[in-house]
């Protein structure tokens, strides 16, 4: 898997098992605790997970009363509410067809106790994580399971993820898969994910990633990927205004087997491989590419792994075809490397830059080495 397995990180060791104010000076550092700890008015139409017995001492495991919240939520047709504090989930929390809104993202934080299994499940009609934190109090080793992620969306339609800080997982942030249909991830914060920070896979299609920032992640910081085993093409992705890198292992915004994708007013930022990388992959046997636009975005100093040579923006194919390109108006600046490299043993058609500016590169501003190139009104190169 290509934006699940490349660069491990350290174990994150927040241990914000310890009550409210503790979680939220870690997190957030110091001075934010006393603030935070203001709750947020009850949303219309809600129940509380208090009234359930949940406890957010940060000392009672809250798992067994958050499922029966969800549950009444569901049956009653009512938003779930977290209120201020921080709640223990010593298990994977599965969210069928309900809206969780917590006290706000510095208020309600969620912290999962077992690093092996924490993730919080998104499921079938209009789930939502909306306006709190959810933690690992430990990561454990990376290994590629979907119970360590963060938040895993499973074939959900119309769901929604707004303003939930994440912070450690040991596997992705946010995972989009079995064909989920339809969904917004917009305004979070995610960071020192072990694999990617956002990773939309699995046929699944209609979805906006937007206004997020995303950084410090173990691999990929957004990627849109599609294999050969999937049931269909991942497509009809659209990822703007985030900003995503600072220091993050692998590549920034990556589509690797896809259709039908946007890329426009991203900032990336200091990524040891490409800032952007469309690509399709033999080792991990990946779909082709078509249709991918690429507009009005700023690269600046990605491709910073010494033992690689990838520049700020890689279009690259060792299989299948990649075909209908389009870079428009991007700013592409401090390479380590080349400024943009088009290259591979794949078929690769045709590839279109216009207008764009690349400048202090480290290498060649451009090296095209395959591919019908269109260039026209580009500065630098």
């Amino acid at each position: 898997m290509p934006a699940l397995v490349l660069g491990i990180v350290g174990t994150i060791a927040w241990q914000p098992v310890e009550g409210f104010s503790g979680v939220l000076s870690k997190i957030y550092g110091s001075g934010t605790a006393s603030a935070a700890s203001v709750q947020s008015a009850k949303p219309a139409n809600s129940i509380s997970v208090t009234a359930y017995g949940a406890v957010g001492n940060g000392k009672k495991d809250s798992l067994a009363a958050f499922n029966k919240a969800i549950k009444a939520a569901r049956n009653q047709g009512k938003t779930l509410y977290v209120p201020s504090g921080n709640f223990l989930l010593s298990g994977v929390l599965n969210v069928t067809g309900v809206r969780i809104v917590g006290a706000g993202a510095k208020r309600s934080v969620l912290t999962s106790t077992n690093p092996a299994g924490g993730s919080i499940n998104l499921k079938g009609k209009s789930p939502a994580l909306q306006d709190l934190t959810h933690v690992y109090a430990n990561t454990g080793k990376r290994d590629g399971a979907d119970s360590k992620n963060s938040i895993t969306v499973l074939g959900a339609s119309d769901f929604s993820i707004r303003n939930v800080r994440i912070v450690g997982a040991g596997t992705a942030g946010i995972l989009v898969r079995d064909e989920a249909n339809g969904g917004t991830i917009s305004g979070n914060v995610i960071k020192n994910t072990k694999a990617d920070g956002i990773h939309l896979t699995d046929g699944s299609k209609g979805i906006t990633v937007e206004n997020n920032t995303v950084k410090q992640t173990g691999d990929d910081g957004i990627a849109v990927v599609s294999y050969h085993k999937d049931p269909a093409l991942t497509r009809d992705i659209v990822i703007r205004n985030n900003t995503v890198g600072y220091s993050s292992k692998a590549r920034g915004i990556s589509v690797v087997g896809g259709s039908e994708v946007t890329i426009e007013k991203n900032k990336i930022n200091n990524t040891e491989m490409a800032g952007i990388y469309i690509a399709v992959e033999k080792h991990w046997n990946t779909r082709d590419v078509k249709k991918v636009t690429v507009n009005d975005n700023t690269i600046i100093k990605t491709g910073t792994r010494p033992t690689d040579d990838h520049p700020n923006v890689l279009v690259f194919a060792d299989q299948g075809s990649i075909d209908e390109v389009r870079f428009t108006r991007n700013m592409i600046s401090d390479s380590a490397n080349a400024g943009i490299g088009v290259w591979g043993d794949g078929q690769i058609g045709n590839i279109y830059f216009t207008n764009n500016q690349v400048k202090n590169s480290g290498a060649a501003a451009a090296t095209f080495k395959k591919g019908e190139i269109h260039a026209e009104g580009n500065t630098g190169f």
